[in-house]
C-alpha cells in the first residue's frame, strides 16, 4: 500500500485524461485542461531542490539538548533495505545508510548510550529473518567504529507508530529513560510525536545539514529531486493519517 501513496499517480492520471479524453461539456474540458497545466507545474516544482528545501523546513524538528544531557538509548529508526538474490547480497537503502552514519557519529559523543536499531521490514517475512534490517545496520555501524557490545536489535516494530511501543518492551527501557531518536530529517516530526506519547525525555537528531545554499541548479528539475520529494509527500500524508487515527 505504501507504494501507492505516490504523487506521480495523480499527476499522470490528470495528464492522461487531458490528452486522451474529450468531454462534450466545454466547461469540463476547460477545467481538465487547467488541471493538466497545474499538474505539469506541480511536477516541475516537485523535481527541484527548492521544493526539497521548503519541505524539509516544514518537516524537520531537531532538538538541542542541554549541555549536560546524555541519552541512555539512541534509537535508529529503520529506513529500509534491498533484498538481494542471496542474504550476503542484501544491502541497506539510502535513508537507512544515512541514519546509521548519523547514529555512529552521535554515539561517539555519547559512548555510554546503547544504540537500538529499530524496525523490521514489511513484506520480507517469507524471504529473510525479521532481524535482517538490524543486522545490516549493525554491520555497517561496526565498520564505522560503533562498539558491537553497545548494539541492540529491535525487529518487532514495522512502522513509526510501533517504534516506541516496541521500545518499551526492551530491558532497561522505561517511560523516564532519556531517549535520542535518529532518523531522516523529513521523518523527524512524526517520529518525535510518536515517541513523546510514551517517553518524557526525547531529543531528536536528523541525518542532514540544514544549511541551504541557493543556486541556479536548485531551480532545475532533476529525477533525484523528484525521488527525494516523493518521500516527503508520503511523509505529509503519514502525518495527516496519524493525526486522524490517534
Amino acid at each position: 500500500m505504501r507504494s501507492l501513496i505516490d504523487p506521480l499517480w495523480l499527476l499522470i492520471a490528470v495528464l492522461v485524461v487531458a490528452i486522451f479524453v474529450n468531454f462534450k461539456n466545454l466547461q469540463i474540458n476547460r477545467a481538465v485542461k487547467l488541471l493538466s497545466r497545474v499538474s505539469i507545474a506541480f511536477l516541475v516544482f516537485l523535481s527541484t531542490g527548492v521544493a526539497t528545501s521548503i519541505f524539509d523546513k516544514i518537516l524537520a524538528t531537531k532538538t538541542s539538548p542541554k549541555a549536560d544531557w546524555s541519552p541512555e538509548f539512541i534509537f535508529v529508526l529503520g529506513g529500509g533495505y534491498e533484498v538481494g538474490a542471496t542474504p550476503p547480497e542484501d544491502f541497506l537503502g539510502t535513508e537507512s545508510t544515512r541514519r546509521v552514519n548519523a547514529a555512529s557519529i552521535l554515539w561517539r559523543k555519547y559512548p555510554n548510550a546503547l544504540v537500538v536499531f529499530s524496525g523490521g521490514q514489511p513484506g520480507t517475512e517469507n524471504e529473510r529473518a525479521s532481524t535482517r534490517h538490524g543486522e545490516l545496520s549493525s554491520e555497517h555501524a561496526v565498520s564505522l567504529g560503533l562498539a558491537e557490545s553497545r548494539i541492540i536489535i529491535e525487529s518487532g516494530s514495522l512502522n513509526t507508530r510501533e517504534h516506541p511501543i516496541e521500545a518499551l518492551k526492551l530491558s532497561g527501557v522505561s517511560p523516564e529513560s532519556k531517549i535520542a531518536i535518529v532518523t531522516s530529517d523529513f521523518h523527524l516530526r512524526r517520529a518525535v510525536r510518536e515517541f513523546h506519547r510514551y517517553f518524557s525525555d526525547v531529543s531528536s537528531f536528523g541525518t542532514e545539514d540544514q544549511g541551504f545554499s541557493l543556486s541556479l541548479f536548485n531551480f532545475v528539475p532533476f529525477t533525484a529531486s523528484l525521488d527525494d520529494n516523493t518521500y516527503r509527500i508520503k511523509e505529509f500524508i503519514g502525518i495527516i493519517v496519524y493525526q486522524l487515527t490517534s
